[in-house]
């Protein structure tokens, strides 16, 4: 149940796909071998800086509001996960510490999940800020904790999903995208190198083999352009929307009949995408190319360092995401030339560190003790709040 962080999914997939040099077939490796992990704990550190120019006076004074909001703003991470080696049961607790403008607000979260067992469970508690708590119990200030089971909510919701099925599901599709992901791997070449070796580095008194992924606008949208052809042009890609989709009507609440009928429309939409595709291709092709020279990525891009230590174990993340998005562009490619006359240039900047250790240590994690005194049940507060909004409703008089 390791997590990568958010810069790392916009690149983990393409990093993973790319088997064109050794270098990223070895970082190909270590994110692989990251999913194998059965304890560790995490650190993380994620800074943002935020700037608008040349939109309009109004619009560019709140766009300087928010940015002296964020100066000087971070979110700081604590992680710790255990799961047995199948993968049916888990344990997370992370901790969140959240400064936003000079204002420290403190989180903390526990899930307890299990899918070994004949009735499967998935529990999240979240302890929240106490201010925030007094919002939502202004009633009760002892209420510390809000609970999650996902098993009450899945089968209090519409349609009457089977919690078990979902979660078999879950457990049953993990392995198979898995494996998706290694065969696309296989024959996924760019034409560009995307990660980098840079040597060895002392990280925390480890000695690491440093990787460097880097794109820049021109490299990023090549990227994206290469992946969805390429994905168009795979039939596996289409064999495998099609296994997924069947996998999900099997625990669909709903009568034979209606489930091998729905089965059957899956089915002709699949053949009718397969139809299509030239078409979507062509069309996707074209919005590439009316958006070539319009800036997403800054003069920075992306850039994320990943430190492997000796056992092949991915233990250190450092990244930079320089957005600069161009509205004005944005919609003069789109020829909305009215809204381009207000717009301006969006620059948002991520920092982020990530230090990963005791992995497959002895990771101890205790679940808070809560009760009718201590939590609110989650669909008991969003009864109360349905309750709560009928009871204020205004009645109308029939006259």
């Amino acid at each position: 149940m390791r997590k990568f962080s958010i810069i790392t999914l916009i690149l983990a997939l393409s990093i993973a796909f790319t088997g064109c040099t050794n270098n990223e077939v070895k970082l190909y490796n270590a994110l692989m071998k990251s999913q194998d992990i059965v304890s560790m704990e995490s650190d993380t550190n994620v800074k943002f800086t935020l700037e608008g120019e040349g939109f309009s006076k109004e619009d560019q004074q709140k766009f300087e509001e928010v940015t002296n909001m964020l100066k000087d703003s971070d979110i700081k991470l604590h992680q710790k996960m255990i799961q047995n080696k199948e993968k049916t049961s888990a344990r997370v607790e992370m901790n969140t510490g959240l400064n936003f403008g000079g204002v420290n607000t403190d989180m903390k979260i526990w899930v307890d999940t299990d899918v070994s067992e004949d009735t499967p469970k998935m529990i999240e508690v979240i302890k929240m800020p106490s201010i925030l708590m007094g919002q939502i119990s202004p009633e009760d200030n002892s209420k510390e904790y809000i609970v999650y089971d996902f098993e009450d909510i899945m089968n209090q919701g519409q349609g009457g999903v089977d919690f078990k099925q979902l979660m078999n599901f879950s457990k049953e599709m993990q392995p198979k995208i898995i494996k998706f992901m290694k065969d696309y791997h296989k024959n996924f070449n760019p034409g560009f190198e995307i990660a980098s070796y840079k040597g060895m580095r002392t990280v925390d008194g480890s000695k690491l083999s440093i990787y460097k992924a880097k794109l820049d606008d021109k490299a990023f949208k090549k990227l994206i352009r290469y992946t969805v052809n390429n994905s168009m042009d795979d039939e596996n890609t289409i064999k495998f929307i099609e296994e997924y989709m069947n996998a999900l009507m099997g625990f669909a609440q709903m009568p034979n009949v209606e489930k091998e009928s729905a089965k059957g429309e899956v089915s002709k939409d699949i053949e009718k995408l397969k139809e299509n595709m030239p078409e979507l291709k062509k069309k996707f092709n074209e919005f590439m190319d009316t958006f070539k020279d319009v800036k997403v990525l800054g003069e920075d891009g992306i850039v994320i360092e990943y430190g492997v230590n000796d056992e092949g174990y991915m233990v250190y993340e450092n990244g930079k995401m320089d957005l600069n998005i161009d509205l004005k562009a944005i919609a003069k490619a789109m020829e909305k030339d009215a809204l381009a006359e207000n717009a301006g240039v969006l620059k948002l900047g991520i920092d982020y560190e990530t230090k990963i250790y005791n992995i497959n240590e002895d990771v101890k994690i205790d679940m808070p003790e809560v009760n009718e005194k201590n939590s609110i049940n989650y669909m008991d507060l969003l009864n109360q709040s349905i309750d709560k909004g009928i009871q204020e409703k205004p009645i109308e008089s029939n006259k």
